[in-house]
């Protein structure tokens, strides 16, 4: 037994341990009793993860309602909200965790995964060289380029802006994406150097994977993160054409494996494929998203024009709890610094390209192209942009200019890396010592951005529909409304019962007499269905107070019957005629989601059956 835990040991990369045991120094706080309810997105994340829940335990498999929004008519919050971080945390639930346990379960998650990945996209960079050959021969135990991929991991997991979205902004589904973003950089940059050569819809696969998870978890990474993997895999082509060795045979299948056009047309295949794999959210979003009034999401507090960074907010070392609430100078409430190692490595990394230019090897290339990135994406958040912003209507979803610090923390993040590799080179009896004490002062610099504030005990009344109540009384401009609704308002039939002291999510009254002699014997009320039972004197309308949107399907003594719209509030109304009726309704599907599932289903299929059938080849292959 000894001898096996032995060879064991012997596989695991220490560099990995390392990144663990340092990302948990990160994630310390969320140890802690308690939750920080007052960080900006806090509430949110907790209660939407709350209403994901009952909508899956009510036998939603895709959920696409959220029951307690404005004042309990709901919303289709999962048509707008991309699900996949809501899935990690639901997964936790259904383990034992509490929803709050859950939440900090999905960042802790969530860190040490895009650690992971940095590390190992890293470590194939550091080989210096573009030959796809030595790449794919790669050992997976410590190497000298191990060293800095280490660095880049705990660059990336320190990096303040990380640090800033979860103990600062509490933002779920932001934080989650950044996990994202090393692995599709990593898969696409595989697919590019491997091109055709044996095993390329393995690597297809994971492509198609990666970035079709990445839309899935935050609707901004189709405008924020696309333009930034385009411009990747445009730089990766050129760089692998002007590396790449001629063709060693002129026959068809030889000269297709080593055509030019392979990592091309693969790269496509993955981004489509993925942008297949995401139709499920995509589609219904597109097609249902204007059905929702779009101004509570773009204007006012949200509109970009009042969240500019100034460039020396990129080096002051404030560190606030608050919004960044000064639209026209540098008094945020919250920082945006860069990072002050993240910098450094950066000024290292420009001197070092300025310095020696070999611009056929591979790093020397990646590291220019990060640079030029991050610089790039700097100089976007500030005002200096403003006249791009203007011309590119679509950008406004992006709400906050500064959530592009997610891409360039990334970005500088590997650019620290590559330059910690030039830096440990020119050192190199003493490269160890000198990476941990980087490392060191990696953990140092942001160990002030560890310490959430507003830690609140967790009270029942902030798991379930309260939570939602209270927010909402407290931010009433920030209730959301469909085409349907014709004024705002802030209260509802069933706003007694969010305010009772015996409030059970399950028995919110909606059902209510519009019309005709009757009265209310009971009431239910979960995730996705809602209904009761209604006794009538004389026919009459019966107002189901719920939102009045594509999907809802409702039964009168369990068979279909037509709804309307029941203005003004654009909830939903049925004729019932006079005697005891059980009515119950259920958010189905529609034609366009349906699609959406379809689409993904398939894709998802073909992409299994293509690479299993490629390892069946092999295999047969192998025999002969």
């Amino acid at each position: 037994m000894f001898t096996r835990f032995s060879v064991w040991a012997e596989k695991i990369d220490p560099y990995l341990v390392l990144i663990f045991l340092a990302a948990l120094f990160a994630l310390w706080p969320l140890l802690a009793p308690g939750y920080f309810f007052g960080a900006h997105d806090g509430r949110h994340s907790v209660f939407f993860v709350s209403m994901f829940d009952e909508a899956i335990r009510d036998g939603a498999l895709w959920p696409r309602w959220a029951m307690h929004h404005n004042a309990g008519y709901g919303y289709p919050t999962f048509i707008v909200q991309a699900p996949l971080a809501f899935y990690a945390a639901e997964l936790f639930i259904l383990l034992g965790a509490g929803i709050t346990t859950a939440v900090k379960l999905t960042w802790a998650a969530g860190f040490l995964l895009g650690g992971l990945g940095m590390y190992l996209l890293i470590r194939d960079w550091g080989l210096g060289n573009g030959d796809r050959r030595l790449r794919s021969a790669q050992s997976p135990v410590p190497s000298p380029q191990s060293l800095p991929a280490l660095i880049a991991a705990l660059l990336y997991i320190f990096i303040p802006y990380h640090l800033l979205d979860i103990y600062v902004r509490a933002a779920l589904a932001e934080t989650t994406l950044m996990a994202w973003f090393p692995w599709v950089i990593l898969a696409f940059d595989r697919l590019i150097v491997r091109g055709a050569d044996p095993g390329w819809q393995r690597r297809l696969l994971w492509a198609s994977l990666a970035y079709g998870g990445l839309l899935l978890t935050h609707v901004i990474a189709l405008i924020t993160f696309t333009p930034l993997l385009i411009a990747f895999i445009l730089f990766r082509l050129w760089t692998v054409r002007r590396t790449a060795p001629p063709p060693v045979s002129r026959s068809t299948s030889s000269a297709i494996r080593n055509s030019q056009l392979a990592p091309l047309l693969l790269s496509a295949s993955a981004g489509l494929a993925a942008l297949l794999l995401a139709a499920i959210f995509l589609l219904p979003l597109l097609a249902e998203g204007p059905l929702l009034d779009q101004n509570v999401y773009t204007g006012n507090t949200y509109s970009y024009t009042r969240h500019w960074v100034q460039v020396s907010q990129f080096f002051d070392p404030f560190w606030g709890y608050g919004f960044s609430d000064d639209p026209v100078g540098a008094n945020d409430g919250m920082g945006f610094q860069v990072g002050v190692l993240a910098l450094l490595l950066g000024i290292v990394s420009g001197l070092g390209l300025g310095q020696t230019r070999r611009p056929r090897d591979q790093r020397w290339q990646i590291e220019t192209f990060l640079l030029l990135i991050s610089g790039g994406l700097l100089l976007f958040i500030t005002p200096l942009a403003e006249p791009i912003w203007r011309r590119l209507p679509m950008v406004e979803v992006i709400q906050f200019p500064w959530r592009l610090l997610a891409l360039s923390s990334f970005t500088l993040s590997a650019l620290g890396g590559l330059a910690g590799a030039r830096l440990l080179a020119t050192t190199d009896p003493a490269a160890t010592g000198g990476g941990v004490v980087l490392a060191l002062l990696i953990l140092s610099a942001s160990g002030n951005f560890t310490r959430p504030e507003f830690l609140q005990p967790v009270e029942a009344w902030r798991e379930d529909g309260r939570a939602v109540y209270q927010f909402e009384q407290q931010h009433p401009d920030m209730l959301g409304y469909t085409r349907w609704v014709e004024q705002p308002f802030s209260q509802s039939a069933m706003t007694p019962q969010y305010a009772a002291d015996d409030f059970a999510n399950s028995r919110l009254e909606r059902l209510g007499i519009l019309t005709g002699e009757g009265r209310v014997l009971s009431h239910y009320s979960r995730g996705h269905s809602f209904g009761g039972e209604a006794e009538m004197g004389s026919a009459g309308v019966v107002q189901l107070r719920v939102y009045f949107f594509p999907g809802w399907q409702v039964r009168l003594d369990g068979q279909p019957v037509a709804h309307r719209l029941s203005p003004p509030d654009g909830l939903i109304e049925i004729d019932v005629p006079a005697g005891r009726h059980r009515i119950d309704m259920r958010m189905g599907s529609t034609p366009v989601r349906s699609a959406g599932i379809g689409i993904s289903g398939l894709a998802l299929l073909l992409l299994i059956v293509l690479d299993v059938s490629s390892g069946w080849k092999r295999k047969d292959a192998q025999l002969d």
